[in-house]
């Protein structure tokens, strides 16, 4: 069944509507000039007619010498099969001969009838005239034929256009279909499939191409969504699973009476709240992914003094590098101007602080810089730690990726500290590269667009 309000039916409509009207209208305008031709050579014929009666009494009129016996003459003599010669006296009588040797024929005339009327000869018949009478007939039968003629032509050849129009929308449009076929396959569970493509490097094709490339990135955020979601999974249920094993160790232990009593329970405790504070870092950096993939761009950017906010947030993780036995100095802290969102800079600064003291062996030695240079502002942060491998070094920035020697030295880590801190420097416009430390450590460089 045909839709009406598919594009096919509705391109082939406005095909055949369009053709109908430039048939019509180019009909129309050849009618107007056959009607017009055939009219003028209508009445040139009848004037011709009238011309050869009037040079016919010129010759007769001197062989009969009368104007009465030369017009009796000729009304029997000059005949036409489709007109009628009529003479008239001067009086404006129709002549009728009186001698009844003189035979007129008769002359039926199909209407309608066009007559033309002259002088018969002023000189040799003053007063006669001559009538002619002419049926156009046939002329009006010739252009009833013709027009319907040019109907059923008009006709057949829209019809035979449009079933024209159809198969050739058709073969245009199937691409369109073949694509719409392939999409309603594709779902959640099934997202692999793509949209066919014929000729890239027409219309369809392209935009055909355009879909595929939103379906991969699609596609991508679908993995990534499902990779996250376990990762997440796994990682909470490890600090889960730890408090239960708490949990059930103190229920099944049964110490002497006394103060061991205590001192279990709060040896249960604190490992329990240890693990709690893992775990509410956790949902912490996992809210913030959750908040960044939401809202893509929440930062307000303002000027402000890069080196004030770093200095402010080197201050509250002194106490933690003294308790791992690492030196934590604030290098080069230079006035440095820089659009920043105070509140991600404080949260990136923390994590890259973080991640250099809990990777930094005792007696290690973080560094921290901050100083415009080139029309940028830039954030440093060395350590001696345990470095991190070359082939790794762009992994890092994946959601839960930690390489073997950070499992190694810190197994409860997340690996969601750098994700964390390359989306704000993102937010920033920024750049975050890690480099090779000095004595073998990381040296991590966030580069800002410098303020006026």
């Amino acid at each position: 069944m045909i839709a009406p309000r598919s594009i096919r039916f509705r391109l082939t409509a406005w095909y055949a509507g369009t053709l109908l009207a430039f048939l019509l209208a180019g009909a129309a305008a050849f009618d107007a000039v056959m009607r017009e031709v055939l009219a003028r050579e209508f009445a040139r014929s009848t004037a011709s007619s009238l011309t050869a009666v009037r040079g016919f009494f010129r010759l007769e009129v001197g062989e009969y010498h009368w104007v009465d016996t030369t017009v009796a003459h000729m009304a029997t003599e000059v005949f036409f099969p489709d007109r009628r010669v009529t003479f008239l006296r001067p009086n404006g009588e129709t002549f009728v001969p009186r001698d009844t040797t003189f035979r007129i024929p008769v002359v039926t005339l199909a209407p309608p009838v066009r007559v033309v009327e002259s002088a018969l000869d002023p000189d040799l018949a003053p007063g006669w005239r001559v009538r002619v009478e002419s049926s156009a007939a046939g002329m009006q039968d010739a252009i009833t034929r013709i027009d319907r003629s040019m109907a059923i032509a008009i006709a057949i050849l829209v019809v035979v256009s449009a079933a024209g129009g159809w198969w050739l929308t058709g073969r245009t449009l199937r691409p369109v279909r073949d694509m719409a076929e392939a999409a309603e396959r594709i779902s959640a569970a099934s997202s692999s499939g793509r949209m066919p493509i014929d000729d890239p490097q027409d219309e369809l094709g392209r935009l055909g191409a355009r879909f595929n490339a939103l379906l991969d990135r699609l596609d991508r955020a679908l993995v990534q969504q499902r990779q996250f979601l376990a990762a997440a999974a796994h990682e909470l249920r490890t600090p889960v699973a730890r408090m239960r094993s708490q949990v059930e160790l103190a229920l099944q232990h049964e110490p002497a009476a006394g103060a061991g009593d205590g001192e279990h329970d709060r040896a249960v405790l604190a490992a329990m709240d240890q693990e709690l504070g893992r775990a509410s870092l956790l949902v912490n950096d996992l809210l913030q992914l959750a908040r960044a993939d939401a809202d893509p761009h929440p930062a307000r950017l303002e000027r402000a003094f890069l080196d004030d906010v770093v200095v402010d947030v080197a201050q509250t993780w002194r106490a933690a590098a003294r308790r791992r036995g690492v030196t934590l100095e604030l290098e080069v802290i230079q006035e440095t101007p820089a659009r920043i969102d105070a509140v991600l800079i404080a949260r990136l600064a923390g994590i890259l602080l973080d991640n250099a003291i809990r990777y930094t062996p005792e007696g290690g030695r973080v560094a921290v810089r901050v100083m415009p240079a080139d029309r940028l502002a830039t954030l440093e942060v060395e350590d001696t730690g345990i470095g991190i491998p070359e082939p790794e070094r762009d992994r890092v920035f994946e959601r839960f990726f930690r390489g073997a020697r950070a499992r190694a030295a810190a197994p409860e880590g997340s690996g969601l500290g750098l994700p964390i801190a390359r989306w704000i420097a993102d937010q920033h416009h920024a750049t975050i590269a890690l480099l090779a430390g000095r004595d073998g450590g990381t040296l991590v460089r966030v580069t800002f667009p410098l303020a006026a």
